[in-house]
């Protein structure tokens, strides 16, 4: 009984488990640059992942995601978490998950 009291008021605050993927996708981020990048998925959910790449992101930001050429996911920066390998890490919060275009 105590595990389970420590995983919901430990530093775990998910409200969906995350599974291990070495996916790479791209990130565009929306603006007047209008920037592009790609990064690698290091765990995901139904609700959000993390993943890591050399772009620098701030927390609060929106990207749109292209995991492959029709699924697309509309996202905000939740956390930054640090480096691995020269990269940085970031959580994102899922908001609009679709196939095509979203906005």
């Amino acid at each position: 009984m105590e595990n389970i009291l420590t995983q919901k008021t430990g530093s775990e605050q998910r409200r969906h488990p995350r599974t291990a993927v070495g996916a790479t996708f791209d990130i565009s981020m929306p603006g007047p640059a209008a920037a592009k990048c790609r990064a690698t998925i290091t765990d995901l959910s139904e609700g959000g992942m993390t993943f890591k790449t050399d772009a620098e992101l701030e927390k609060g930001m929106t990207l749109h995601l292209r995991l492959n050429p029709d699924l697309q996911i509309r996202g905000e920066v939740r956390s930054v978490l640090g480096s691995i390998g020269g990269q940085r890490r970031y959580g994102v919060r899922f908001h609009k998950i679709g196939l095509g275009s979203i906005n």
